[in-house]
């Protein structure tokens, strides 16, 4: 399953059966149902129906639909559309009467990632043509507006103007502030500053939906040249990562508080535990810029670790680490 894309849960949490003859009518509509988020971090209620009647979570409003009910009141299918990464995860059902029910599980993985690319060459210096071979350079596309609606909707906040597919330049602000309200002020979300001409030169925001092989991350106690690192993944059958992978990675839970080289020359580490000393105590994909004001990548002469990425699905016994 990819962003946006809709599923169907139509986990059947069955009906509650009375073996007692002489046991009264279940009504049509005593049924309780109730569908639920989890994850290992917290369990969300999705939706509780009753008697006819549905409750939708704030969050998953205009998002989800019970597929029968009440026509069919133990009818539990529900439709989840315009998927987030956030939404994978187990999904639980239960179905009560009384002191009986009947529960279920169905798992859902939503794969693709939107991530914020600035080249080599500095801030805002890719046309249109040249944004979309960046990204397909880093194992991704440019993304579309519904993607970066989607990634903002999950929490993504970035203040670089980038293009994406319809021609439009935007980028999404949670927090606005002095030099990225855009055309919203005060109001949170996503800016744009509308079509714009191709050979006028922004960032860019690339989607990466997912990859055949692993990122491996591989270190040395003197640390490798850009060259060096190079060769240090050939060693293990491999070759540099790129930027699309490594946020792939780390979407999939990779995280190193090292920072290594990538095929682009870019110097980059992901962090999913945080903690002060990696990254501030951010999460997400963290990069090393060669200037203080983000931009620019380090020298080639300089001495990081490497992310490797290998086609190979099993594990290599003479990597540092094998994260999908």
């Amino acid at each position: 399953l990819s962003i946006l894309s809709s599923v169907f849960l139509l986990l059947f949490c069955g009906t509650i059966n009375i073996t007692n003859p002489g046991a009264p009518t279940i009504a049509p509509l005593s049924h309780r149902i109730k569908w639920s988020h989890v994850t290992k971090e917290k369990v969300t209620t999705i939706l509780v129906a009753l008697e006819g009647q549905v409750r939708i979570t704030e969050k998953y409003l205009d998002r989800v639909h019970l597929l029968g009910y009440p026509k069919t009141p133990t009818d539990a299918g529900i439709q989840l559309s315009e998927l987030r990464s956030s939404d994978t995860g187990a999904y639980r059902c239960e179905v009560q009467h009384g002191i009986e029910d009947n529960h279920g599980i169905v798992h859902v993985q939503v794969q693709g990632i939107v991530f914020h690319y600035r080249p080599i060459m500095g801030r805002y210096t890719l046309t249109f043509k040249n944004a979309q071979a960046a990204c397909a350079q880093n194992s991704a596309v440019m993304a579309s507006p519904g993607q970066l609606q989607a990634a903002y909707d999950d929490g993504f906040h970035q203040c670089d103007a980038g293009w994406l597919t319809d021609q439009t330049v935007r980028y999404p602000i949670h927090d606005p502030r002095v030099n990225c309200y855009g055309d919203k002020e005060h109001v949170p979300g996503i800016r744009t500053y509308g079509v714009r001409d191709l050979n006028e030169t922004y960032d860019v925001y690339c989607f990466a939906e997912k990859m055949t092989g692993r990122v491996f991350y591989t270190a040395s106690a003197e640390k490798f040249s850009f060259f060096e690192a190079t060769v240090a993944c050939s060693k293990h059958g491999a070759q540099l990562a790129t930027t699309g992978q490594l946020y792939l990675a780390w979407q999939g839970g990779m995280d190193v508080c090292n920072a290594g080289w990538l095929r682009d020359r870019s110097v980059r580490y992901p962090i999913n535990i945080p903690r002060p000393q990696c990254g501030g105590g951010l999460l997400g994909v963290r990069t090393v810029y060669l200037h203080t004001n983000q931009t620019g990548y380090p020298l080639p002469e300089s001495r990081y670790d490497c992310f490797c990425y290998t086609a190979q699905q099993r594990l290599c016994s003479t990597c540092n680490r094998l994260v999908k």
